[in-house]
């Protein structure tokens, strides 16, 4: 089958062997499509490497969202009603169940988690608890959305956003879109973007931001002081991964706010002023994967605007394209189409 691969370095699509089912409770599904993360940017670029102990020369797995079609069951494989023909999304992680933090409701933080990140395949074989059907009708161009959608919501949920909140977006990409829109379904205020691209403003826009802000050619703060009467947001949501978009994001936080870094900034340190900390009583949090959320996330699927997700698709031979066209920065979303 077709697999796109991390070679440390470079990356490929490449013929692999086809998964089979091992285990009485697994799914084997054909991947309809699956989306480029920042995260595997970063992979590509070597960035994650000791991070996931990846091996020089190896067919490293690349992705972790994907839609598809169920096409075999285990014999187990009943607890959730599935049946060969569904529709589904995926996620990436299988927890024990067993530990501390599963048992503490923090399964993200899974002491004996394996990890299925083969997305970029044309099969994959995954546990019955990764699995989530989706209704019949689903668009699975936008169904391979909701593991992004998944960890937004659990953004949402961290930054604790209440109707009239002055909220601030830094990146416009995919999570800042699906943010945004996630925001002002919670009933944000002044709703604002932080994007250089001008059409990734001019979108944010459409989706219902309030105001948007160019940082590279608009003092940041001024703006934001402009808009919220030098007040300041509430909440601060930086999805872009950029180091230096990091202290405006502060900067531009009121008293009491919650900052949130949601993006991966590799092994980079950003320097807090503690001084302004304890003065603005400021929270500021990371965002861990998205501990049972996927129910939630199809729930609200049809309440986004996915449109401008599902432009730019390729097929999985025409992968160093993609993620040359990903790390443009122009586009929201950037998938392949595998069936």
């Amino acid at each position: 089958m077709k697999s796109i691969r991390y070679t440390m370095p470079g990356f490929g699509c490449y013929d692999v062997p086809e998964p089979q089912i091992v285990n009485p409770d697994d799914v084997k599904i054909r991947v309809a499509y699956a989306s480029i993360c920042g995260s595997d940017v970063h992979t590509i670029k070597g960035d994650m490497d000791d991070y996931f102990k990846f091996q020089p020369g190896g067919l490293n797995p690349l992705g972790h969202e994907a839609s598809g079609v169920v096409v075999e069951l285990g014999p187990e494989a009943n607890v959730k009603g599935l049946k060969v023909g569904d529709k589904v999304a995926y996620y990436y992680n299988v927890y024990c169940g067993k530990c501390y933090f599963c048992r503490n409701g923090q399964e993200q933080f899974c002491l004996n988690v394996k990890n299925n990140g083969t997305a970029m395949s044309e099969y994959m074989v995954l546990r019955e608890q990764q699995v989530f059907k989706l209704p019949d009708d689903t668009d699975l161009a936008k169904g391979c959305l909701v593991e992004p959608i998944s960890v937004c919501l659990h953004g949402i949920d961290m930054c604790r956003i209440k109707p009239g909140n002055k909220v601030a977006i830094s990146g416009g990409g995919a999570i800042g879109m699906i943010m945004l829109q996630l925001a002002r379904l919670s009933g944000a205020a002044k709703l604002t973007l932080i994007e250089p691209v001008a059409e990734k403003r001019e979108l944010a826009l459409k989706l219902g931001a309030d105001f948007t802000i160019d940082p590279s050619s608009q003092d940041v703060v001024e703006e934001a002081n402009k808009i919220t009467e030098n007040l300041g947001y509430d909440v601060v949501i930086e999805t872009s991964g950029v180091l230096k978009a990091c202290q405006p994001a502060f900067d531009i936080l009121s008293r009491g706010g919650i900052l949130e870094l949601f993006a991966i900034y590799g092994y980079n340190k950003f320097p807090i002023d503690l001084m302004q900390l304890w003065d603005k009583e400021a929270t500021i949090c990371g965002v861990f994967q998205s501990p049972y959320m996927f129910p939630r996330a199809i729930a609200i699927l049809n309440r986004l605007n996915l449109d401008d997700f599902v432009k730019h698709i390729f097929q999985p031979e025409d992968c160093a394209k993609a993620f040359e066209v990903q790390m443009t920065g122009k586009p929201v979303k950037v998938m392949f189409k595998f069936s």
